[in-house]
């Protein structure tokens, strides 16, 4: 697997980090080394479920509880006669 080294010197993220600040420079590194991550071939982004309470990933068991939850209280709401 090729892994990709963000260059902390690189003239668009120092521009980035004078122009805007050090948060919005830590967030496109973050986001630069996730797209590498899970696309290493593409660096295009891939949905991902999020919780964002928690600011994690939601584990695919979380997502079907949710969205089973969901299910059972719009069911409730819409019965046909």
């Amino acid at each position: 697997m090729v892994q990709e080294i963000i260059m902390e010197g690189d003239e668009k993220l120092q521009a980035l980090k004078a122009e805007l600040g050090v948060k919005a420079h830590d967030v496109v590194v973050k986001a630069l080394l996730e797209m590498n991550e899970y696309n290493p071939s593409g660096r295009y982004p891939i949905p991902e479920l999020w919780n964002f309470r928690e600011d994690q990933r939601a584990p695919m068991g979380e997502a079907v509880a949710y969205i089973v939850k969901r299910w059972k209280a719009n069911k409730k709401k819409h019965t046909y006669y």
